[in-house]
């Protein structure tokens, strides 16, 4: 019998090479162009591929239809072989284990979970003999006692045991054989309708014998015609169906624990893999494999074998697991398919003889030896040969990277793990899933690695362990690792390294020129016998040096230090390196005199300590502690009262150089605040009680020191993530908090208090987690939120009483409770009362009472306030007692009494001002605050006169506000005029920027509408003022007509005083002065604030205009340097208007587009924006423009000097080389397009020629071809599917020339842009790109070569080296974090 995976369907075959990944079928049958049934029923195997179809998959997915239709006729070729034999013929399968129908009788009657697993026995038995199978669901185990039929198949083909269509099958193992069967056959008559038993063939199966009445069961079934069919198999009929199936059988011995000649199942493989410990591991551990794995996999299945499928991982073991879980339903239904073929076989001598029957088994090896024994079969059957990493002479079409951090997480915490216990468990596998297991494990034999046993092996090791990870191509990282290896040549090192990679249950790793060890600590623990003292000392030797290395990245700039190694500013030691000898440092720290004190005699923690003394010695400096920032934690962590110690020295220093690394940082993503290592490292003492004071008071100290910057790694940060009351990030007791917030409010209240209002209010209920140490169990099991409330009230019941029990209150503090008092109980808030009380009866002044009855108002009875109180339903004497304080505090002075409504423009409303609290209408909102406001300001003016309202417009914010309401509904235009007057004299001698004045005046004149009325008053005003001082004040009037008039009628200097200061804005009514304006500003040299005036409405001012507005931009002008900057979107939206306009020529937008080439030439990677297609159109015309490009950018290749109408003074080469470069980069129009924009290759090849003759000439004709490459390299794809358009690749392949392929090359590489990944993800984008220009290049090949091997196949290859280099990048990136 031929089995029909042999030769699959094309609908698998098409879902796996032909459809991209990641296309749903809708999306494909859009892109076909036929309706998502159809598709989907070839892709399921439901129909065969039509012409048609195959016609349009060519099309679409450039795919050669005759090979489709070839994949369609093998397969119709391999049914009519299968159909052709009856349904009752079986493959010889040769003898293997001869399971009887005793062995299955027995395993049912002795093996009580027997009943949940005889389903999988089943599907097993199905999966491998089976033909045609469409649907199988068998549900085991968990899910054996679903409701509904046992088992369902979907067959197009039969064999003896799996008849032809659709078949429900049930099946028990109750003693009571036919009662059990004539139940279930009833149950299963009532559950179906007529017709569909009618297509129904009903099986019933017991693995017991069932000798007597079977047949006349049968028969007596299928005579009342019920079914399509009726069947029954016994343990008899299992033996005889169990011979045809070699997974079966294997699956059989060793569920039964026979022996099976050395084959597992994969269920085997797993549970010999995943229950070494207590719970078992879980399958999640291998997802993020799993992703990376199963379509290259299925792939493989779904073609006739090229050879086996290779899979490399750190050990045979891990990888055997996965392939357990790749063929489970984490893999798919499609893989899930194949599970039951799959033959593990351990040891020689069993493979070849079951290959010699029908190939229906899919056999994994992983020794040389059955390697062997498979090769004669590798091309005729399917099969997987599994490698320790590295052991492999090719590449594997699987690797099994470390688990993905989320997959491990996820995993563990199935596992029943915490976040700790996570966290330890991945820096002690570095999340390799076979440290991992040994990690886990509870078995010794287990726990220790299979070298161990080779002496030489660990003795090699012991310099690979202390280094943990190196650069090889690195000198310095080379140089040591001798030194550790007592002047072991390099060489050999490498050589030894090579050979540890390639063992099983690999200790090492090799990635591209990196190399390390997979884990550090199993190392220490499994080679401890081999490490003396002079290995450790020459470690500790090590460790000074590369840790003392200094930074030379520090000579640079802050914003430059990014590409320190652009700089050539690098360290010698590789940054792996260093890492690694740092973290050797914590472990010889934390676990050295536990493994070498008592044999070795020497004491690694007092060593560690000397160490950490060594690298930041007294004194101090800034630079030192910035070099060493990343190594910071560690050394703390290595040496933790030592570390303590040297800050506390240098913090009793005159200048602590500890302080220097508090400075600002800046924002952004190279931006680094040089202080994190040093926060990390004492977040991470902060978690030990015994290390906690003294961490604390030094953080303490440096929240002195107030940093402003927009990073939130502050030390007042730290230290409220360490005293938050519901998730403290310390191990410290409630107590020992207790006490040490006290010492801490003894010697810096200020930061003590912080920490304590942080406690209560709504500022406490975010919080995130502290770093943590590494490798010391300090924080182990603490810092997750608490979950009883008992602890957390506790702690802010002593906040609350610290806060409230001081001597003495500042403004800010009594502000800080004010705000808090809606978390309080009554109790507490009468004491805040009290406290408030007593302030303002003997200390407070007048502003302070002031801002503490703002802030009552704000906290308590505003609008806002009413609102958070009502969903808290917090009691109503809050208000009622806030409003007694705030009637107490009322400022004597009429200003501060009145200061609230002009303190913001915007005011929060009290809540008893509002009928509806929940509903605001803001038009009578606003009515009301201007009531208020109007109100107030009458009541100061009759009181303190215009100078009161002046002294107010000092305090706030809302100086405009109080201009335009005194000038509008409070004072009459005689005294408006006055109060100009007095606020325009500090303006006129120049005290600071006066702009609370200046915003009054404004707010002033704004709000007189009568342009005669505001004439008459700046007249009034300016009556005995110079030119100048007139100016100034028309300055601060409305920009437009009715102001010009005014400064048109100065001396000169006052008229240009003011056109060269005035801030001018667009013109809303009438608009059309906004010309005028444009016009004054391009007089005095202002384009640019021009320009600004109509940047959002270009399209309202004549082309003319704005083409001579733009031109004067591009020429420059008098606007001050940083003012009116030119926005892009601004000056692309300008050109938008211009390129509909007919009334410039193409000359003139070519001119004005070069003009303005950094602004619109679109950047690699973009096609969004204006661009430059008039210049882009002009070039087309005018050839030499790019001709002259080419002279400016790039200097002749003979060296000679250029004819005189090319040449450039000197002083103006830099900028034109400049401005040449760019346009060059600039172009994408290809040229050569007719009237009717279509590109023709005749006048391409014109211009091309054109440009070609004339850079020979001038002795620039490479580079010229390399620039009409990257010209070329914006062709469209063509209508065949193919790019570059048929045109654009003619005229390539006419011209042969390697500089053009080249520059096309770069052009289409560069077009990428910026590009992002996620961590781990390494080449899959690259990899997509370079099968999308194999298959182009593959498919020109005949017509095109040149195109496709230079330009085309070249693209494939430099993509495919990238995917590669990404991949090795991802995978360092894995094993080093």
């Amino acid at each position: 019998m031929q089995d029909s995976k042999t030769v699959p369907h094309p609908g698998e075959r098409i879902r796996a090479e032909v459809i991209p990944a990641g296309v749903s079928v809708t999306k494909a049958a859009q892109i076909i162009g036929v309706g998502r049934p159809a598709l989907s029923n070839l892709l399921n195997g439901k129909a065969s591929l039509s012409t048609d179809m195959a016609k349009r998959l060519e099309k679409a997915f450039n795919y050669p239809s005759k090979n489709l239709l070839e994949m369609q006729a093998q397969y119709d070729e391999s049914q009519a072989m299968v159909k052709s034999m009856p349904s009752n013929t079986r493959a010889y399968v040769p003898p293997f284990l001869t399971i009887k129908a005793n062995d299955i009788e027995q395993w049912v009657t002795r093996n009580v979970p027997a009943r949940a697993r005889l389903s999988v026995f089943l599907r097993t038995l199905v999966h491998s003999t089976g033909s045609g199978l469409k649907k199988v669901d068998f549900p085991g185990n968990d899910d054996a006692e679903r409701p509904g039929w046992d088992g369902l198949i979907e067959a197009s083909d039969g064999t003896p045991w799996v008849p032809t269509g659709r078949s429900g099958w049930e099946f028990g193992t109750n003693e009571d054989i036919k009662r059990k069967a004539d139940k279930d056959f009833e149950k299963s008559v009532k559950a179906l309708s007529d017709k569909e038993r009618a297509e129904t063939t009903f099986i019933f199966v017991t693995p017991r014998r069932w000798a007597n009445g079977k047949a006349a069961w049968v028969a007596e079934k299928q005579a009342k015609g019920l079914w399509k069919e009726v069947r029954a198999y016994d343990a008899s009929d299992l033996e005889q169906w169990i011979e045809q199936s070699l997974p079966a059988q294997a699956w059989f011995a060793n569920e039964t624990r026979i022996p099976a000649q050395n084959v597992r199942s994969l269920d085997k493989c797993w549970t010999d893999w995943a229950n070494v410990s207590e719970p078992p591991l879980s399958g999640t551990l291998f997802n993020s494999a799993i992703e990376a794995a199963k379509r290259i996999m299925l792939s493989r299945l779904s073609k006739p074998s090229d050879g086996p499928t290779m899979i490399a991982a750190d050990s045979t073991e891990e990888a055997l697991a996965f392939v357990a879980q790749l063929f489970s339903e984490a893999g798919g239904e499609e893989l899930v398919s194949y599970r039951d073929r799959v033959l593990v076989f351990d040891k020689p001598g069993v493979l070849p003889r079951l290959a010699e029957g029908a190939k229906t088994f899919i056999p994994v090896v992983f020794s040389p030896e059955v390697e062997r024994e498979l090769s004669p079969y590798a091309k005729s059957m399917h099969s997987i040969v599994i490698y320790p990493r590295n052991a492999i002479n090719t590449e594997p079409h699987i690797v099994l990277e470390p688990a993905s951090y989320e997959t491990f997480q996820t995993a563990l915490e199935e596992m029943g793990k915490d976040r700790d216990e996570i966290s330890r468990y991945s820096n002690e596998s570095g999340r390799s899933l076979t440290v991992l297991r040994r990690r886990l494990a509870t078995l010794p034999a287990v726990k220790t690695p299979e070298w161990v046993t080779d002496h030489q092996a660990t003795l090699n090791l012991v310099p690979f362990m202390l280094v943990g990870a190196w650069d090889s191509s690195n000198d310095a990282d080379k140089c040591c690792l001798e030194l550790l290896a007592n002047d072991k040549p390099y060489s050999e090192l490498e050589r030894e390294h090579q050979r540890l990679a390639q063992l099983n249950d690999v200790p090492a790793w090799s990635i591209n020129t990196y190399r390390g060890v997979v884990s550090k600590i199993d190392l220490l623990y499994a080679i401890k016998g081999a490490v003396t003292t002079d290995d450790l000392r020459r470690y500790f030797d090590v460790a000074r040096m590369v840790l003392g290395e200094d930074d030379p990245a520090l000579d640079l700039d802050e914003d430059q230090r990014w590409a320190a190694s652009i700089h050539g500013k690098t360290r010698e030691f590789s940054g792996a390196f260093r890492e690694g000898i740092s973290e050797t440092l914590v472990l010889l720290a934390v676990h050295g005199n536990q493994l070498f004190k008592g044999q070795l005699g020497i004491d690694t923690e007092a060593e560690a300590v000397k160490v950490v003394r060594d690298l930041l010695p007294t004194p101090l400096t800034t630079r030192k502690l910035e070099a060493n920032d990343r190594d910071l934690p560690t050394y703390a962590e290595a040496a933790p009262d030592e570390f303590l110690s040297i800050l506390e020295r240098d913090l009793k220093t005159e200048n602590p150089a500890v302080l220097g690394l508090l400075r600002p940082a800046e924002a952004g993503p190279f931006g680094h605040p040089s202080r994190t290592g040093l926060l990390w490292a004492l977040e991470a003492l902060s978690w030990s009680p015994l290390t906690l004071p003294r961490a604390a008071f030094i953080l303490a100290r440096l929240a002195e020191v107030e940093i402003n910057d927009n990073w939130s790694n502050k030390p007042i940060h730290s230290l409220e993530s360490i005293f938050r009351s519901w998730m403290p990030q310390t191990a410290a007791s409630h107590e020992v908090r207790v006490r040490l917030m006290h010492r801490l409010a003894e010697k810096f209240p200020n930061i003590a208090w912080k920490l304590c209002i942080t406690q209560f209010g709504d500022h406490h209920l975010v919080g995130d987690y502290s770093h943590k140490p590494r490798w010391r169990s300090d924080g182990y099991g603490f810092g997750e939120p608490i979950q009883t409330r008992q602890p957390i009230t506790a702690f802010v019941r002593e906040m609350v009483d610290m806060a409230l029990t001081r001597n003495d209150y500042s403004l800010s503090m009594l502000c800080d409770l004010v705000e808090r008092l809606h978390a309080l109980p009554e109790f507490d808030q009468d004491r805040v009362w009290t406290l408030i009380k007593t302030w303002g009866r003997d200390r407070a002044s007048d502003a302070e009472k002031t801002a503490l009855r703002e802030k009552i108002r704000i906290s308590t009875l505003s609008r806002r306030a009413a609102l958070r109180a009502r969903k808290r339903s917090t009691s109503l004497n809050l208000a009622i007692a806030a409003k007694d304080v705030y009637a107490e505090l009322e400022p004597e002075n009429l200003l501060n009494r009145h200061a609230w409504l002009f303190r913001e423009t915007w005011v929060e409303e009290s809540a008893d001002e509002l009928e509806d609290i929940e509903r605001v209408d803001f038009e009578k909102r606003d009515e009301r605050i201007h009531n208020l406001r109007v109100a107030a300001l009458r009541e100061i003016y009759n009181g303190q006169g215009i100078t009161g309202l002046i002294d107010l417009s000092c305090q706030g914010k809302a100086s405009w506000i109080i201009g335009r309401i005194s000038a509008s509904s409070l004072l009459t235009p005689e005294k408006v005029g006055e109060l100009i007057k007095l606020a325009i004299e500090p303006i006129l001698i120049n005290q600071d920027e006066n702009y609370p004045q200046k915003n009054l005046i404004a707010g002033a004149l704004h709000s007189i509408n009568d342009d005669q009325s505001r004439e008459e008053i700046i007249t009034d005003v300016s009556y005995n003022l110079s030119g100048i001082d007139t100016a100034k004040l028309l300055m601060l009037a409305p920009y437009g007509k009715s102001t010009w008039k005014l400064v048109d009628n100065l001396d000169k200097k006052a008229q240009e005083k003011y056109w060269s200061e005035v801030i001018p804005d667009w013109i809303h009514h009438p608009e059309e002065d906004n010309k005028e304006s444009i016009d004054r500003l391009m007089k005095v040299g202002r384009p640019r604030a021009a320009f600004s005036c109509i940047h959002f409405h270009p399209e309202k001012v004549g082309e003319e205009l704005l083409y001579r507005l733009l031109s004067d931009v591009a020429k420059g002008g008098n606007d001050k340097p940083g003012q009116y900057m030119l926005e892009h979107y601004s000056v692309e939206k300008a050109f938008e208007h211009l390129n509909a306009s007919s009334k410039l020529t193409l000359e003139e937008k070519a001119a004005l587009e070069f003009s303005y080439l950094e602004i619109l030439a679109r950047p690699w990677g973009s096609r969004s924006g204006n661009g430059i297609p008039n210049l882009e159109r002009y070039i087309e015309v005018h050839p030499e423009l790019f001709i002259q490009a080419i002279v400016w950018t790039y200097k002749r290749s003979d060296g000679a000097t250029d004819p005189i109408e090319y040449k450039v003074p000197q002083d103006n080469i830099s900028n034109l080389s400049k401005r040449g470069y760019r346009l060059l980069e600039a172009i994408e129009r290809i040229p050569g397009h007719d009237d009717l924009g279509e590109l023709k290759a005749e006048r391409l090849e014109k211009w091309i020629s054109t440009v070609r003759q004339s850079c020979m000439e001038l002795s620039r004709a490479d580079i010229a071809d390399v620039c009409i490459g990257k010209v070329l390299s914006s062709a469209s794809i063509g209508e065949d599917g193919v790019w570059p358009c048929k045109v654009v690749r003619d005229v390539m392949e006419n011209i042969q020339s390697d500089p053009m392929m080249r520059g096309a090359h770069s052009g289409v590489y560069n077009s990428r842009g910026v590009t992002t990944r996620m961590p781990g993800e390494g080449g899959s984008q690259e990899r997509n790109l370079a099968a999308k220009y194999r298959k182009w290049g593959e498919a020109i090949l005949p017509t095109h070569p040149f195109v496709a091997t230079k330009l085309l196949l070249e693209l494939a290859d430099t993509y495919e080296r990238e995917a590669m280099h990404h991949d090795n990048d991802a995978s360092v990136r894995r094993r080093l974090t």
